[in-house]
């Protein structure tokens, strides 16, 4: 295993929104952010940037197999679902589709400060690669899991 790669997840309500936010995850030694509009609770932002970082991760798997991933949130409840606490019926979900990614991109969740957290911090803290980096990442489009056909999905539903 390859050294680890700091990576950053957040999810927060816009100012004087208490439903509508920003959904985000970043790997700054990559210079890779990311960030789109959502609806739902804190947690449910934070659950979906995660999930959302996840997916592109297991999508771009050749860039980061063999890196240890260190995913960092400074969302309590985000990383007590990832310990093994339960908390609604999303809670489950999240962990199965973790379980499900873990064997072909290895990761941790730990605790970071609201103010260290990279994802949540301005996009001028995140530097672009150089140009002719060799880092090739595969475009990516939807956050949200593939639903068999006949269903309807809901874009912020984790």
């Amino acid at each position: 295993m390859q050294t680890s790669l700091a990576c950053y997840v957040s999810g927060r309500h816009l100012p004087g929104q208490e439903k509508h936010g920003l959904v985000s995850f970043a790997v700054p030694e990559w210079g890779i952010l990311f960030r789109c509009l959502a609806d739902g609770s804190r947690s449910d932002l934070e659950i979906l940037a995660f999930m959302s970082f996840l997916r592109f991760a297991e999508h771009n798997h050749e860039i980061f197999a063999g890196r240890e991933l260190r995913i960092f949130t400074d969302c309590q409840i985000l990383l007590f679902l990832m310990k093994g606490g339960t908390e609604g019926p999303g809670s489950e979900k999240l962990r199965r589709r973790a379980a499900e990614i873990a064997p072909q991109i290895h990761f941790t969740v730990d605790w970071i400060d609201s103010d260290r957290n990279r994802a949540a911090a301005s996009a001028a803290t995140i530097t672009s690669l150089p140009v002719g980096s060799q880092l090739k990442i595969k475009p990516f489009a939807g956050l949200t899991e593939k639903e068999p056909p006949g269903q309807s999905a809901d874009r912020n539903k984790v």
